[in-house]
C-alpha cells in the first residue's frame, strides 16, 4: 500500500470519527419543537424505500452498507476518491435503474384497489346504518393494497376518534387527491346524513376505476421510454467500468477528478430527470392536514390495536 493510499485511508477514518462524535453529541440534545414535528412526518429514508419494490426496500440497508464498503475499497485500491464515490453511487442507485416505474405502478394499483373498496363499501352501506358501520362491515373485502390505512381508519373510528378527524387522517395517510375526493364525500355525509350515499359511492368507484385505467394506458406508453433508459444506463455503466482503466492517467490529476465528478453528476441528473418525466404523479391534494387534539396519541393506539388484531 502506497503512502498516498495510507494517507487517504487515514483521512477517511478521521472523517468517520468526526461524524460519529457529532452524532453522539446530537443524541444527548433534546430536539426542539419544529424538529420533532418534522421527525413525525415521513423521513427521507421512508420516502426512499417507498420508491422501491417491496423486496428491494426491505434489503436496501444492506445495499447501502455494500455501497459504503465498495466506496472505501475502490478508494483505497485506486487512491482516487471520485472513483470510490461513483462505485458507491452505482451500487446504491442500481435499484432505481432496474425498476424505474415503481411509484407509478404503485399509484395505479392503489387507485384500482380504492375503486374496488368503494364498490364493496356501497354494498355494505344499508339505508339507516351509519357510514362507520359500513366501513367496519366491509373490512373483509378491503384489497391488500390499501388494507393497512383502511384498517387504521376503522380502528380509529372504533376507538372513539372524531369521525371528521379520522377521515382527514385517512386522507393524509394516502396523500392523494383521488382519496381526498372520497374523504370530501365522507365529510359531507357525516354532516347532513343525507340519502343517496350508495349511488354516490358507486359513482366514485366508477370514476376512480376510469382514472386508474387511463393512467395505466399512459403508463404503458411511458414504459417503452423507461426500458430504453434502463438499458442505455446499464450499457454506459458497463462500458465505463470496462474501458475506464485505459483512461486512468487522465483522471488521476485533480482536474481529471473534478471532470469525472461532473460527468458522474450529469449522468445521475439525466437519469433523475427522465424518471420524473415518465412518472405518474399523484393528483393535487384538496385537503390540508388538520390534526385534531390528541390525534397523534389516539392514532398510535389505533395503529397498535389494528396491528394486534392482524385482521378484522
Amino acid at each position: 500500500m502506497s503512502l498516498g493510499q495510507l494517507g487517504m485511508l487515514g483521512a477517511l477514518c478521521g472523517l468517520l470519527m468526526a461524524v460519529g462524535v457529532v452524532m453522539c453529541v446530537r443524541s444527548f440534545r433534546p430536539l426542539p419543537g419544529p424538529v420533532r414535528g418534522r421527525v413525525r412526518r415521513a423521513s427521507v429514508w421512508q420516502r426512499v424505500c417507498a420508491s422501491l419494490p417491496g423486496a428491494w426496500a426491505e434489503r436496501y440497508r444492506w445495499i447501502v452498507t455494500l455501497a459504503g464498503v465498495a466506496m472505501v475499497g475502490v478508494w483505497i485500491w485506486t487512491a482516487q476518491p471520485v472513483q470510490g464515490l461513483l462505485a458507491a453511487g452505482v451500487i446504491a442507485g442500481f435499484p432505481w435503474i432496474w425498476h424505474p416505474s415503481v411509484t407509478s405502478t404503485r399509484r395505479i394499483v392503489r387507485l384500482e384497489a380504492l375503486a374496488r373498496w368503494l364498490q364493496h363499501l356501497a354494498g355494505a352501506h344499508v339505508v339507516g346504518h351509519t357510514l362507520e358501520a359500513a366501513i367496519s362491515g366491509a373490512m373483509r373485502q378491503v384489497p391488500a393494497e390499501i388494507h393497512e390505512p383502511v384498517r387504521t381508519l376503522e380502528a380509529r373510528l372504533r376507538m372513539g376518534v372524531d369521525a371528521e378527524t379520522a377521515y382527514r387522517a385517512f386522507a393524509d395517510d394516502l396523500g392523494d387527491g383521488a382519496v381526498d375526493n372520497v374523504v370530501l364525500v365522507f365529510l359531507t355525509h357525516i354532516r347532513d346524513r343525507g340519502r343517496g350515499m350508495v349511488d354516490t359511492l358507486q359513482s366514485l368507484s366508477d370514476l376512480t376505476a376510469e382514472e386508474a385505467a387511463s393512467l395505466r394506458t399512459v403508463d404503458a406508453d411511458r414504459q417503452k421510454v423507461r426500458t430504453q433508459t434502463r438499458w442505455v444506463a446499464i450499457i454506459v455503466l458497463v462500458m465505463g467500468f470496462t474501458m475506464g482503466s485505459s483512461f486512468g492517467p487522465v483522471y488521476s490529476t485533480a482536474g481529471g477528478q473534478m471532470w469525472l465528478l461532473l460527468m458522474g453528476a450529469g449522468f445521475v441528473g439525466a437519469l433523475v430527470w427522465l424518471r420524473r418525466l415518465c412518472a405518474v404523479r399523484s393528483s393535487p391534494r384538496l385537503l390540508h392536514p388538520k390534526p385534531g387534539p390528541g390525534l397523534d396519541e389516539q392514532g398510535k393506539q389505533a395503529g397498535a390495536a389494528a396491528a394486534g388484531q392482524g385482521g378484522v
